[in-house]
């Protein structure tokens, strides 16, 4: 499920990405809210990590046209991935990519923070995502906010009450523009039955 989600999440970083670098160059209120997301992103992978017995597994990653740009370490907690954090490898103190992962007490994940950098560009992040999760019987849904409190991302996929597979995912010209009706089926209501999470409130900041 975690890798499905990373990947619905870095689909959607790449796509918005060469935009929301241009928007940022004249936005310094922006830049420093992103900034500053990143960071308590960082502290938040700190508190949950530091000074406990965690499964470290370290690879590097590389782009199209940059080889080995990246050192990604990835913690596990009895198998859990509580974090993902990538650095510049020329730079380890230059921070690349960060997702950092808060379980209930039944190990599933409730929420999830996420900011990604550019390679070669460190103004700001170009991708931040805060998601809440919401689980109904055997469907997992959750909504995703960017650190400004806009809502970008959608998605519900599981089993619905009749047995039937559901697979939603709505970016956010969809759910500004639903002109499928998606948010009026049956299967949109089972998903987010009962999830009232329509801003962030406290989830601005990583917690």
């Amino acid at each position: 499920m975690l890798k499905a989600i990373s990947l619905i999440l870095m689909l959607s970083f790449i796509s918005s990405s060469i935009f929301a670098t241009e928007a940022m160059k004249g936005d310094n209120k922006h830049v420093r809210v992103w900034n500053k997301f990143a960071d308590d992103s960082l502290k938040l992978h700190k508190k949950l990590t530091d000074g406990k017995k965690l499964e470290v597994k370290t690879s590097i990653g590389s782009y199209a046209n940059v080889k080995d740009f990246y050192i990604e370490h990835r913690y596990f907690d009895k198998g859990r991935l509580i974090s993902q954090v990538q650095w510049e490898k020329d730079d380890p103190s230059i921070l690349h990519t960060i997702e950092v992962f808060v379980h209930n007490k039944k190990g599933r994940v409730v929420r999830d923070f996420m900011a990604a950098y550019l390679p070669f560009y460190h103004n700001a992040p170009t991708q931040t995502l805060i998601s809440i999760h919401h689980y109904n019987n055997e469907l997992h849904a959750f909504r995703s906010f960017d650190a400004s409190g806009d809502i970008v991302l959608e998605r519900c996929m599981g089993k619905g009450n009749n047995g039937q597979s559901v697979n939603i995912l709505l970016d956010e010209d969809d759910l500004y523009n639903d002109d499928d009706n998606i948010m009026s089926s049956t299967d949109y209501k089972q998903c987010f039955a009962g999830f009232t999470q329509d801003k962030l409130g406290k989830y601005i900041i990583p917690q």
